[in-house]
């Protein structure tokens, strides 16, 4: 079980499953790394990092070392915290209101959100639930800026500016 504070006063913990304040974030580099490996992967493989081919633990982040993302339900910021050496905050982004600029997303990478209460949901729909079928039906579009300071999050019906993150200081 763990805890975070948030700047804002509130406390996320992962005591209650699913949790509301625990997301997993992958690049499209990652999920498209994961799909080549699998076409047929399971989401919910994934999701936790089983790799079924192999019958292992195989995670598709390839990242220098672990990190879980938190989210506050108070204040909307989203953490990305080290999950193994010293569970230290790396960054933190704080939702922006205006959501009136127009952006180009030109160099910027899509990522992929998967919320641990949305995921206990899709659970319903059995362990072989596929991942492709997720991404044909996913109601929201996010990218990340190259600079990695900027996160917009879409509609991807109407392609509409739903949401964006800046990175806090």
């Amino acid at each position: 079980m763990s805890r975070l504070g948030c700047r804002c006063g509130a406390d996320m913990t992962d005591t209650e499953g699913p949790s509301p304040h625990l997301l997993n974030v992958f690049l499209k580099s990652e999920i498209d790394n994961a799909l080549s490996y699998n076409p047929d992967i399971a989401l919910w493989d994934l999701y936790t990092g089983w790799d079924e081919l192999a019958e292992r633990q195989n995670s598709f982040q390839k990242r220098p070392e672990p990190v879980e993302y938190w989210y506050c339900t108070e204040c909307k910021r989203i953490y990305e915290v080290q999950a193994i050496s010293r569970g230290g905050i790396l960054r933190c982004f704080k939702p922006v209101s205006d959501l009136t600029e127009e952006c180009t997303l030109e160099n910027f990478e899509e990522l992929f959100i998967f919320w641990d209460k949305e995921m206990d949901d899709f659970l319903g729909f059995g362990n072989d639930y596929q991942l492709k079928d997720y991404l044909a039906q996913a109601k929201e579009k996010h990218f990340i800026s190259p600079d990695q300071r900027t996160i917009y999050g879409f509609d991807a019906a109407t392609n509409k500016l739903i949401c964006k993150y800046i990175l806090e200081s």
